[in-house]
């Protein structure tokens, strides 16, 4: 947070906010498909009616105001991967900080695969 600002009061930021925060620059990234989930985190989704953040492929790690974000996507064929991880990485960190105030340590990006473009 802003050192100028005064605190009168605890300020929590829940991952899941962060998150949805985090899905929201993905999504409109022309460039990735979609988030990977694994057959555990869909069945806890479909059966048990629970989502989270890790149900949407994304892993939120909060530290001390020290954030790492983990994302598991799934990008269309044909994308460069280093540069379009980059950008993400870039922009996540950079968003994310203005967005919180909380320190982003790292975005770590795991693509699990490649999706075709449909026409």
């Amino acid at each position: 947070m802003d050192k100028k600002l005064e605190q009168i009061g605890k300020v929590t930021i829940e991952d899941q906010v962060i998150a949805d925060y985090v899905q929201e620059i993905i999504l409109n990234n022309k460039d990735v498909s979609r988030f990977h989930t694994s057959l555990t985190e869909g069945l806890t989704k479909n059966i048990l009616g629970i989502e989270s953040a890790t149900s949407s492929g994304i892993r939120i790690q909060n530290d001390d105001y020290n954030l790492t974000i983990n994302l598991h996507i799934i990008v269309y064929y044909g994308v460069n991967i280093p540069q379009l991880s980059y950008d993400l990485q870039t922009t996540i960190k950079r968003s994310v900080e203005k967005f919180t105030g909380l320190n982003v340590d790292a975005v770590n990006i795991t693509v699990e695969g490649i999706d075709r473009r449909e026409n």
